[in-house]
C-alpha cells in the first residue's frame, strides 16, 4: 500500500479515440455491466464506463492515494490486493472483470485468474490488455545491448512478467480461461526510420527482414481481448516451450559441424574406393554400373 499517487493516475480516457488499449477495451464492455476494475488507479476508465455505458463499477487497487481519488468517480473504490483471496469474497459477482495492463504486475497471474473465476456471474468474462514484449522497440533495445526500465510502458520497472502472444494464451489457459476475442494495438515505425536506426548498428535490412518483422507482429504494442472461464480448467494447460541454454546450442552446433565433416570424409573415402576399383578393372566397373541402372529401370 502507498500514500503517493501512482504514475498511472494521469491516464485519461478519450471518447472516440482509436488504436489504444482503453479505446479497444471500452468497445468490449456491454452496456449496463457490473464491472470489477482491477488496478483501477484513479478510476478514469471506470468513470467512462459509468458515464457512457451505464455500467456499475467497483474499482480496486493497492494504492490508497489513487483509491482516494477513485472514490469520487466510481460506484465503489476499495484498497484491496487482488492476490489475497479472502479480500475478494465480499465483493460480490460481476459480469466483467477488467485487467487493464495489470496481470504483468502480479507475482502469479495464473493463480490470480483462478481466484477471480468465482467472482464472475454466469456468462461473465475477463477483459484484458497486456503489453507485447516482442514490439520492435524492445527488439532494437536488445540488439543495442540495452534493457532500459522505465516508469511506465513496455519495460515498466514494476513488471514481474513479460509477454508475447503465446505466453498470453498459456497464462489464460493455465488460469482456467479461453481467449475468445483478441485484437492488437499497433505502433509501427516507418521503414525509413528503421533503416536509419539499424544503420547506426552497422546493419542493412533487406526485404526478408521486413517480412519477418511483419510475420512476428513486431508492430504490436499491446494485446487486448476477452477470456471466458473454461468448463474444465485442468485441460487448459498449453505445453511449455523448450529452449536450450546458449552453451547447449553452441555445443549442438559444433557437433553438427563435426558430424557433417565425418559424413563428408566417409563419402570421400567411398568415392576414392570406387575410383580405385574402376582403375583396376574399368570394364568390370562399367558393366556393374550399367547392370545396376538396368535393374532400377526394370523394378
Amino acid at each position: 500500500m502507498t500514500d503517493a499517487v501512482s504514475p498511472y493516475a494521469k491516464h485519461e480516457f478519450a471518447a472516440g479515440s482509436h488504436n489504444n488499449s482503453w479505446a479497444n477495451l471500452f468497445e468490449l464492455i456491454p452496456e449496463g455491466s457490473r464491472v470489477l476494475d482491477v488496478g483501477c488507479s484513479t478510476g478514469n476508465f471506470g468513470a467512462a464506463l459509468i458515464r457512457e455505458r451505464g455500467c456499475t463499477v467497483t474499482g480496486i487497487d493497492t494504492n490508497s492515494a489513487d483509491i482516494g481519488i477513485a472514490r469520487e468517480v466510481l460506484n465503489r473504490a476499495l484498497v484491496i490486493d487482488i492476490t489475497q483471496p479472502e479480500a475478494l469474497e465480499s465483493l460480490g459477482v460481476f459480469d466483467v472483470v477488467i485487467f487493464a495492463d495489470v496481470l504483468e504486475h502480479l507475482p502469479d497471474p495464473r493463480a490470480t485468474l483462478r481466484l477471480i473465476r468465482p467472482r464472475l456471474a454466469p456468462g461473465g468474462f475477463v477483459a484484458y490488455s497486456i503489453p507485447h514484449m516482442g514490439h520492435l522497440s524492445v527488439r532494437l533495445d536488445l540488439l543495442s545491448g540495452e534493457f532500459p526500465y522505465t516508469e511506465t510502458g513496455l519495460l515498466d520497472r514494476t513488471h514481474f512478467h513479460f509477454y508475447d502472444k503465446m505466453e498470453i494464451a498459456d497464462t489464460f489457459a493455465s488460469g482456467g480461461f479461453a481467449i475468445v476475442d483478441e485484437r492488437p494495438v499497433v505502433v509501427q515505425y516507418p521503414d525509413s526510420w528503421l533503416k536509419d536506426r539499424l544503420a547506426q548498428l552497422g546493419l542493412v535490412p533487406n526485404a526478408h527482414f521486413f517480412d519477418l518483422m511483419r510475420q512476428t507482429e513486431s508492430e504490436v504494442f499491446q494485446y487486448i481481448g476477452t477470456a471466458y472461464p473454461l468448463d474444465a480448467p485442468e485441460v487448459g494447460e498449453i505445453a511449455a516451450r523448450r529452449r536450450p541454454m546458449p552453451n547447449d546450442e553452441i555445443i549442438g552446433y559444433v557437433q553438427a559441424l563435426i558430424d557433417e565433416k565425418e559424413r563428408a570424409q566417409t563419402s570421400l573415402a567411398e568415392l576414392q574406393t570406387r575410383v580405385a576399383s574402376a582403375r583396376r578393372n574399368p570394364l568390370g566397373y562399367a558393366w556393374r554400373q550399367l547392370t545396376h541402372r538396368l535393374r532400377r529401370r526394370i523394378t
